[in-house]
């Protein structure tokens, strides 16, 4: 395969998961411009190699969430503030789905690191469970298990809030 085949099959991949590609980066970096910077890197990396992975959109995944983990081990931000307007286009929003998603925000600290990446990835970037098992290097069961813990975890937070 030529490297031009290769930097267009890439080209195509970003243009169609552009979105899912920086959520994935932000569930880890909690920080707009380190997920730019990652999926920005990634793409880099993967446009230098010489040939073609088996399974391109997967190894471009992986290695925005490789890229990801390295930025945060680097600059330390585990404790940044996450905006929701980072993971939602506002304006295309309901008022209920903000108010929703500005109290998932808020909770998200609470969560275990990969049961908050899960979640991020599911509810803010529609991915699958086996698109997510491709990123976090697991199976699909224990995505969907991530998820559905995390997703308890709110809901008894958000009951408990309200008594």
């Amino acid at each position: 395969m030529s490297k031009n085949r290769l930097l267009e099959e890439l080209a195509a991949i970003f243009a169609q998961k552009q979105r899912q590609l920086y959520v994935a980066a932000l569930a880890i970096t909690r920080e707009r411009s380190s997920a730019e910077d990652s999926v920005h890197d990634a793409l880099l990396a993967i446009a230098a190699l010489q040939q073609r992975p088996q399974n391109l959109e997967a190894y471009l995944y992986r290695t925005v969430r490789n890229k990801a983990l390295h930025r945060l081990k680097h600059t330390n931000r585990f404790d940044r503030n996450i905006n929701p307007g980072d993971f939602l286009d506002v304006q295309e929003c309901s008022s209920s789905q903000k108010i929703l998603a500005n109290q998932v925000i808020e909770r998200l600290s609470t969560l275990e690191e990969n049961s908050r990446q899960t979640l991020i990835m599911k509810l803010f970037a529609d991915l699958t469970f086996a698109e997510i098992a491709n990123i976090m290097e697991s199976s699909p069961n224990t995505a969907a298990s991530w998820y559905h813990r995390s997703i308890e975890k709110l809901k008894e937070e958000m009951y408990e809030q309200q008594f």
